[in-house]
């Protein structure tokens, strides 16, 4: 399946920015004894991926289409229970424009 691009003709002629793509890493600090679950209620949310998990953390990757979105989900992760905190490590953006080689 191909995915459809946000990026038009008229957002290319009335100089709109160029659709981008967001991605973060982030720590999860949970208790221990909810570590399993909690590992379990971040892998459902949308746009967010589970890597490891060891004692009372666990590595996630949020992506999405703008820093707002990596911000609420980063916020949605900090109010699940058993969870202390959430905190990102690192934001990457990809931007629609090509780069010379």
């Amino acid at each position: 399946m191909i995915a459809k691009s946000t990026f038009t003709r008229r957002a290319l002629l009335t100089g709109a920015p160029l659709p981008s793509h967001h991605v973060s890493s982030a720590v999860v600090v949970v208790l221990p004894p909810r570590r399993d679950d909690v590992s379990r209620q971040l892998a459902v949310m949308p746009g967010v991926d589970v890597h490891a998990s060891d004692g009372s953390r666990i590595v996630v990757t949020i992506e999405g289409p703008t820093s707002g979105f990596l911000g609420e989900t980063l916020t949605r992760m900090s109010f699940i229970e058993g969870v202390i905190s959430a905190n990102m490590v690192f934001e990457h953006i990809e931007s629609g424009k090509d780069e010379p080689s």
